[in-house]
């Protein structure tokens, strides 16, 4: 990952081909929601329906937004200032925001955001509905690929404070990973294989066969359909994995090799 990070970000050991070097520039600069955006819209991959865009807070117009809605910026990351509106609620951090006052919180979000800088655009998208309704924020379906084929689902239930949100690792048949594989969340009961599994993997595989490299790919899977998220070059910045976690993940790096 520390290698990735060099190459892909900080230009390090350029690709001798002018062709490639782009190609591995444009891939990594996916990590911007706005351009995955254009780059989903351009290949048909299902998204969050895009309300608004805009430069700062104070030009994104609150009140003809509807009243379930998600504000997140462009390029970020770790979920920050990411809010979730709802029935009154920004449902991550649990406080009461009436629709009236999502202005100032989130303002004040932004503020301290970590990841933020001037070319930092708010987001308003539609806020998706778990295929169980038992979930009230949809739960992420992150898919590890490599060499155009998925490899690791993980499953991330945001559902609980922030801190103790839970996560289960799964093979692309839904088998349970039984061993300890990140540590970023806490560990969470496995959850029964989604109906629309295969629908899941073959768009998962299709982005990879067009990517050609080792990808996270973040996912949700809806009462009608499944949607895509957004692209994660560099999992959790390497960091948090077991020694488990770290050969499987370094097996497929080696194995299927990014073709830039």
């Amino acid at each position: 990952m520390a290698d990735r990070l060099a190459r892909w970000y900080r230009g390090a050991d350029p690709h001798p081909d002018p062709a490639r070097q782009k190609r591995r520039r444009e891939t990594a600069a996916l990590v911007n929601k706005s351009l995955m955006h254009d780059y989903a819209r351009a290949r048909n991959i299902p998204l969050p329906r895009l309300y608004a865009a805009a430069q700062d807070v104070a030009a994104l117009d609150f009140a003809s937004l509807p009243e379930h809605v998600v504000i997140k910026p462009n390029n970020s990351a770790d979920s920050d200032c990411v809010m979730v509106f709802g029935d009154g609620v920004e449902h991550f951090s649990g406080r009461s925001v009436l629709p009236s006052q999502r202005a100032a919180f989130v303002r004040e979000a932004f503020a301290k955001g970590r990841f933020l800088n001037h070319q930092t655009l708010i987001l308003a998208e539609e806020f998706l509905r778990d295929h169980d309704p038992a979930y009230r924020i949809p739960r992420d379906y992150k898919i590890y690929v490599a060499g155009g084929q998925a490899h690791v689902i993980l499953v991330v239930d945001r559902n609980h404070p922030r801190g103790q949100y839970r996560q289960s690792f799964h093979r692309p048949d839904w088998t349970v990973i039984t061993d300890a594989f990140q540590t970023a969340h806490l560990p969470g009961p496995p959850s029964p294989p989604p109906a629309r599994l295969p629908e899941l993997i073959g768009l998962a595989e299709r982005i990879a066969a067009d990517i050609g490299c080792f990808m996270r790919l973040d996912f949700y899977i809806t009462p009608d359909r499944v949607v895509f998220g957004e692209f994660t070059p560099y999992p959790d910045a390497g960091t948090g994995y077991t020694r488990f976690g770290n050969h499987m993940l370094c097996n497929l790096m080696n194995e299927f090799p990014d073709e830039f």
